[in-house]
């Protein structure tokens, strides 16, 4: 199992993978039992989401930058530091195990110097190292190590939530291992041995937290629900029980619009929703790999650039812009995204956002609503984007989304909503709903 976890953080690092593509496509392989499996994964996202305060640490222990050890044995350091400061698996153990590792992994030259380190890492408790290591830091550094999340995220957090409790109150979410979350697609329900085998979530009936693997749940094996977090299906619902306003001509069809669609998460919850509606519905991915992902989810699927859609200027009574962006809401499940993701990225994304918006505000028909979501908590990818849109297009008006949520959701007082795992253990999903005026009204008001 150790070794297992070894070579998938080895792939992550030195291949550039993805957490939660290579974990999945090693374990398969592996076939382990149940708790084997359990255990890689608890070493491999532990590590990753941890590994900012570990290097820190390992560089106290050994004296040296962790940029001077070699990666096998960098990385094997990693796995022990979890396994003993927050694992608390006992001294020996782990780093008998440690060693034994090292040597299996042709790296035995290294076995001295990482008994030795792991040695002198079991020596101080997690709190010990972390309390040596913040003397002398300010604010910003300190829970930077603390919580092992880079500088540059704790600053756009202070930035976002202007109080250093909520900001150590999400950093620290961001380091829970968040419950598999399941929904169930409009028009279904869940089966008696579904519900026995899951738990409600706190906001709605149509998800619930999934035990065990959620391939097991006849839901999940017929398409007619889905793996999605509590946040995605919230933003995607506030978007289909807001009203259009539209006064569209007899037999003229009415066009809702997912125009990023892939995965297809949102697209199956949407589709359903326009049926309903008895509305047309259509999934744009400009990948055909996501498209055909989509595919499972519903046939209306174009793979086109949504900053060029193949549909008629002003045909949209509906778009959901679930816009691309740097995921930074998702890091309690992906982990590894706080060490790919660097401040450089970000201006890049915004450009393509503020595209995309812009082609969706064509597309948009008089009266109708376009929900601009992104997995993201930073002011650049969703306040700062949602100004500059009513600055740019005064024939928008922003729609008060409160009313289209759960009540209980704590949302503040703001139009437009941010969630937060550890405000409402969701994704850190962001919606703003806007509203194409018709030609020759004024402003309308949503507030309830």
């Amino acid at each position: 199992s150790r070794n297992l976890a070894l070579a998938v953080l080895l792939k992550i690092e030195s291949q550039s993978g993805y957490a939660n593509l290579v974990l999945p496509a090693e374990l398969g392989r592996a076939n382990l039992e149940n708790r084997d499996s359990a255990f890689v994964t608890e070493i491999v996202y532990g590590t990753l989401r941890q590994r900012n305060l570990y290097d820190e640490i390992i560089a106290s222990a050994a004296k040296r930058s962790v940029k001077k050890i070699d990666v096998v044995p960098l990385n094997i350091l990693r796995m022990t530091a979890h396994q003993l400061l927050t694992l608390e698996t006992p001294a020996h153990a782990a780093v008998d195990s440690a060693v034994r590792l090292t040597v299996r992994n042709k790296s035995g030259s290294a076995s001295g110097f990482v008994n030795a380190i792991s040695r002198r890492i079991s020596e101080r408790s997690r709190s010990e190292w972390i309390s040596q290591l913040c003397q002398g830091r300010n604010q910003i550094e300190q829970l930077s190590l603390t919580f092992a999340h880079p500088k540059w995220i704790v600053e756009k957090y202070f930035e976002r939530l202007g109080s250093w409790d909520a900001v150590e109150r999400e950093l620290s979410a961001n380091n829970i291992n968040p419950r598999t979350t399941g929904v169930i697609y409009p028009g279904n329900h869940w089966s008696l041995a579904s519900t026995s085998a899951s738990q409600a979530c706190e906001w709605t009936d149509d998800c619930r937290y999934l035990e065990g693997n959620p391939e097991n749940f006849e839901e999940i094996q017929r398409a007619t629900g889905g793996v999605q977090d509590q946040g995605s299906y919230l933003v995607t619902r506030a978007l289909a029980q807001t009203p259009a306003r539209t006064a569209k001509a007899k037999n003229t069809p009415r066009v809702w619009v997912d125009m990023c669609a892939g995965p297809g998460g949102k697209a199956a919850l949407l589709s359903r929703w326009a049926q309903s509606d008895e509305a047309q519905f259509l999934a744009i991915e400009i990948s055909p790999h996501r498209a055909d992902l989509i595919t499972r989810m519903t046939n209306r699927v174009a793979i086109a650039d949504s900053s060029l859609p193949p549909l008629q200027i002003g045909s949209a009574e509906k778009i959901l812009l679930d816009a691309p962006c740097s995921g930074l809401g998702a890091l309690r499940r992906r982990p590894d995204a706080r060490h790919r993701k660097q401040p450089s990225d970000i201006p890049g994304l915004i450009a393509l956002q503020r595209k995309l918006l812009a082609s969706a505000v064509e597309l948009l028909c008089e009266g109708g609503v376009l929900a601009f979501v992104t997995c993201s908590p930073l002011t650049d990818e969703t306040t700062a984007n949602t100004k500059w849109l009513l600055s740019e297009r005064p024939e928008l008006e922003l729609i008060d989304a409160r009313p289209y949520l759960p009540e209980n959701l704590h949302l503040g007082d703001d139009f437009d909503i941010q969630l937060w795992p550890g405000l409402h253990n969701t994704d850190a999903m962001y919606l703003a709903l806007f509203r194409k005026k018709i030609s020759g009204t004024t402003r309308e008001d949503d507030r309830i």
